[in-house]
């Protein structure tokens, strides 16, 4: 297929719908699909497109008046330039996404990569003065809660399907762990903003340090950038964390890899996560998570691959107790996790196009890239 990707976020940002919009086009490229991606996200001089594809952007200099005027001329591009299929992605607010599927003429697959609870009303009051529920695409979310916060959101029935997120199960690979005792070694791995709850996060760290005697040792890595970096130094530093909560800014992936190989369980502290990328490949390599309830990561973390609680004082609580009962995971199992590696997120995306009124050429018997006489 010809597949447009439109996503208000993308790459050189760091997040999670970013680099998964960039791993599933470089993973639809493999499977033989032609991919573009269209974004509001500036290049910031980085080349950050998937090899073969192409990436239409507006300007390094570009400011809001630019953004705006490059959205109204890209809108119809999908069908302008005879895509096969669009394929929006959005957050709580996405321009470029929604100005897309108010345009749609083509076959368009629309996938919700956030929580919509906080902003149910807002949605619901949306619908009734723009329908957008009632417009001719299709829709689907990251993860069953995700999915369930857009049917609520809707002001009539709304069909919300389930397309995870993927992860690569050859760089996630489950490692022996060497267990060292007398010492709790937790690991963070997200985006430095509000939204993510670092700071709480913080709170937490310090909560557990507390709980647990002297005698025993406790640090902490959290991995990534954002806005939030520079008041999270100043609280470690505040209250005496320095030396042993690490900060270690953005990690590529084999290093994220390697730190996960030395830690003993993994801390996911959003309540607004609508699927959690980095826990899963916590979870692909073997690392136990401790999470919140009411989240996407309901989908794969079950009472064998760690513990979801429903508050940030639970959370120190589970954390503080691994100090000296040790949270066994061993009930890692491939076969689950093989539903969510690329492959399968490929195909599951393959039939959610045709869902949405794509042709399957592969399946029609048409050679990818070339399109039978109308």
């Amino acid at each position: 297929m010809r597949v447009l990707h439109v996503t208000d976020a993308y790459l050189p940002r760091v997040g999670g719908i970013e680099m998964h919009v960039h791993d599933l086009a470089r993973a639809q490229m493999a499977a033989g699909d032609d991919v573009a991606i269209l974004t509001l996200t500036r290049s910031q001089g980085a080349a950050s497109a998937p090899v073969g594809s192409r990436v239409l952007r507006p300007g390094d200099r570009a400011q809001v008046w630019d953004k705006a005027a490059f959205l109204w001329r890209h809108r119809k591009l999908g069908e302008l330039e005879g895509f096969d299929v669009v394929h929006t992605h959005c957050s709580t607010m996405s321009p470029l996404s929604y100005a897309t599927l108010g345009s749609a003429r083509i076959p368009t697959l629309m996938t919700v990569h956030s929580l919509w609870r906080r902003y149910t009303a807002f949605y619901r009051a949306a619908d009734y003065a723009l329908g957008w529920s009632k417009w001719p695409v299709s829709w689907s979310a990251v993860s069953h809660t995700a999915a369930d916060a857009v049917r609520r959101a809707a002001a009539r029935p709304l069909d919300v399907a389930v397309l995870p997120n993927g992860v690569d199960l050859d760089a996630w690979q489950p490692v022996p762990r060497d267990p060292d005792g007398g010492h709790l070694r937790m690991l963070s791995v997200m985006r430095l903003a509000a939204r993510k709850r670092p700071m709480p996060l913080l709170r937490i760290l310090r909560s557990v340090r507390a709980a647990v005697p002297e005698t025993t040792r406790v640090t902490a890595t959290i991995v990534g950038e954002g806005p939030q970096r520079e008041s999270m130094e100043k609280y470690l530093r505040r209250h005496g964390m320095t030396e042993w909560v690490r900060l270690t800014g953005h990690l590529p992936r084999p290093e994220i890899a390697q730190v996960m190989a030395r830690s003993d369980v993994f801390v996911a502290p959003a309540i607004l996560e609508s699927f959690g990328i980095a826990a899963l490949e916590a979870r692909a390599c073997g690392l136990p998570v401790v999470g919140r309830l009411g989240t996407g990561l309901s989908d794969f973390i079950g009472p064998e691959d760690g513990v979801l609680v429903d508050s940030d004082r639970a959370m120190a609580h589970a954390l503080a107790g691994l100090a000296t009962r040790p949270l066994v995971a061993d009930g890692l199992d491939r076969a689950a996790l093989a539903s969510m590696s690329w492959a399968s997120v490929v195909d599951r995306t393959r039939e959610l196009y045709v869902a949405a009124g794509a042709r399957d050429l592969v399946s029609s018997g048409v050679q990818p890239g070339r399109r039978q006489a109308s």
